[in-house]
């Protein structure tokens, strides 16, 4: 789905990758790794991101409805 992208984009790939490698990515490379957020309350994954102000996020879970903020880490 993204290859058009890449291929437009090719300098933004490492020297050592093609956009046509079904290699496996590493998320080092490729940006940062993706950890989901649980409710403190009820221990939930299904939570919403409602205000976004760097470094502090603001959450409310589906679940429970409890509003939470968390911090980015550097």
């Amino acid at each position: 789905m993204g290859e058009k992208w890449l291929k437009l984009h090719k300098d933004w790939l490492p020297a050592n990758s093609s956009a046509s490698d079904n290699a496996p990515v590493d998320d080092d490379t490729y940006g940062v790794p993706f950890i989901p957020i649980r409710c403190p309350r009820c221990n939930s994954k299904d939570v919403r991101c409602y205000v976004t102000r760097p470094p502090v996020r603001y959450h409310v879970c589906r679940e429970c409805g409890m509003k939470f903020k968390s911090v980015e880490a550097v």
